[in-house]
């Protein structure tokens, strides 16, 4: 009787970590792919010129950089249950002062606090797959990943009609009861005890020379390449389509839902594959051909295939998924994933924060997205080293030890 109530109670406990964690995951990118496409209704009510779109625009890896480098230290104190609550009450709370914004600041402060709670997530949530599913972290990565690939996609896609029925302002305010409901199953976790004894235990560990491991830096590489085209196109995509392609603001939005569509299967497909197969260079090596392929031809031919170019380049992030698996499958512990999921997206982040106003500035000294698009393209050359290093198949421990 008692081993069948501990049964019951350890699946229950699985079942709520699972909702927790995938809850998180989808309110990771709403708070970026949610804005951009209605700049345009916003600016009716506060004025938004262009500096303002492009500072909105770098806010994103602004604040995942700065969630990076809080979580491993605030983890430590309160332990990793309790920063989870704490990121979530973050996301949550910059919706709603978004909700209020009167003028363009105040917009970018709800922005600034709710994208640190963002960038807490994505730190957080591949060493919270490996203590609570350590069996299982292909599985749950999929998951994690599809599911931030659904909160990419479904912002973009009802903002604009939802804010024409509404407002905006109410658009927001959904973003942020939304949010609100990941609390539930975190603090129904703290309080069944699961965590208790030593909840610092599994996040504690010596600290590793990362920046000698040639793995960590591919990783970091491989989801710097994904960053500067995620938060590019996140901040600029709806301006391309209309400017470079002729499309209207509603047909801009319906293109950056296209273009994170496209990451959605790779985003199902990595962490199993990468689980699975010794030899993942290649998976690396691809995404840049995809970013140099799909941005050459936008490029080239925008208005003969756009949503065709907008696939291909929206696919070629997939070292995104896999470099986020690669934190669990290329660590030996929850303190190292922690340690290496920090190092990784402040590296990316800090890189691609440069992406959203360097665009702006050229569009404005151009006149044109050429610039832009060029540069876009020839990135994904860079995934080539990133690729031979992959190919090596080396924990980051296993390195460090050698050296």
């Amino acid at each position: 009787m008692e081993t069948t109530t501990r049964r019951k109670a350890a699946l229950r406990d699985s079942v709520v970590a699972v909702i927790g964690v995938l809850l998180i995951a989808a309110n990771t990118r709403s708070a970026v792919s949610g804005l951009s496409p209605i700049y345009d209704i916003i600016n009716e009510d506060v004025p938004l010129g262009l500096d303002a779109r492009a500072i909105l625009g770098s806010l994103a890896p602004i604040g995942f950089v700065i969630g990076g480098l809080l979580t491993p230290r605030l983890t430590r104190r309160i332990g990793l249950e309790w920063n989870l609550v704490t990121l979530v009450a973050l996301i949550a709370l910059g919706h709603a002062v978004r909700a209020i914004a009167t003028d363009w600041t105040v917009l970018a402060l709800g922005s600034a606090i709710a994208l640190i709670g963002s960038g807490m997530g994505n730190v957080s949530l591949p060493p919270t797959i490996k203590k609570y599913f350590p069996h299982h972290v292909g599985p749950m990565s999929a998951g994690y990943f599809t599911f931030v690939s659904l909160g990419s996609v479904i912002p973009p896609l009802i903002a604009v009609p939802l804010s024409e029925a509404l407002s905006w302002q109410f658009t927001m305010a959904v973003w942020a009861v939304f949010a609100a409901m990941a609390l539930i199953p975190w603090f129904v976790e703290i309080t069944s005890g699961r965590d208790s004894g030593d909840p610092l235990a599994s996040v504690v560990g010596a600290k590793l020379a990362l920046t000698k491991s040639p793995t960590a830096w591919a990783i970091a590489v491989s989801l710097a390449l994904s960053s500067i085209v995620g938060y590019g196109m996140f901040a600029w995509l709806p301006d391309i389509a209309k400017d470079v392609v002729g499309m209207s603001a509603h047909e801009g939005g319906i293109m950056l839902s296209v273009f994170s569509i496209a990451g959605t299967p790779m985003a199902l497909a990595m962490p199993l594959i990468a689980a699975r197969i010794k030899n993942i260079g290649w998976l690396a090596g691809l995404g840049g051909l995809l970013i140099l392929c799909g941005f050459g031809a936008m490029l080239i031919a925008p208005t003969a295939a756009p949503y065709l170019w907008v696939v291909i380049f929206g696919a070629g992030p997939l070292p995104f998924p896999l470099s986020l698996a690669l934190i669990n499958l290329r660590t030996r512990s929850t303190s190292a994933s922690l340690q290496l999921s920090s190092f990784t997206q402040f590296i990316a982040y800090s890189v691609a924060a440069t992406v959203p106003p360097l665009m702006g500035i050229s569009r404005a000294l151009t006149g044109s997205w050429t610039l832009a698009l060029t540069c876009l393209s020839l990135s994904g050359l860079v995934a080539a080293w990133a690729a031979v290093v992959l190919a090596r198949n080396n924990t980051v421990e296993s390195e460090l030890a050698d050296r």
